[in-house]
């Protein structure tokens, strides 16, 4: 049985798929998850393999999915991009970390996405 949470979580990684699919990102992986940590979404935008988290809100009061993704979230993808560029033999390609927001809180999802939402001295 799955928490509303979860639901809740599940729900906004399939309209951040669908809304990156049709601003042309390719999908690779989905709840992508090693020992470093875990990334969402793994997508190619162009050549530029792009490691996504989502966040999904259904009211204000923890503030915006946006401002969720804190320091220690940041590390946990940044190890967990590391080791999936190295299982599939891509530290020769260009990455960045993207962040899509997904807020319930009105009608209809709205969804905000921040291109390199955070910079990472490999």
């Amino acid at each position: 049985m799955q928490t509303q949470k979860q639901v809740v979580g599940r729900e906004g990684e399939e309209i951040a798929e669908d809304y990156l699919k049709k601003k042309g990102f390719r999908m690779v992986e989905r709840n992508y998850r090693c020992r470093g940590g875990e990334v969402d979404l793994i997508a190619l935008d162009r050549r530029v393999i792009v490691f996504v988290e989502v966040k999904a809100r259904n009211d204000a009061s923890f503030g915006s999915p946006l401002e969720s993704v804190h320091r220690r979230k940041q590390q946990r993808m940044t190890r967990a991009a590391l080791i999936f560029l190295s299982e599939h033999k891509l530290h020769h390609r260009e990455a960045r970390f993207d962040v899509v927001g997904i807020s319930f809180t009105a009608g209809a999802p709205v969804v905000e996405h921040i291109q390199n939402a955070f910079e990472v001295a490999w």
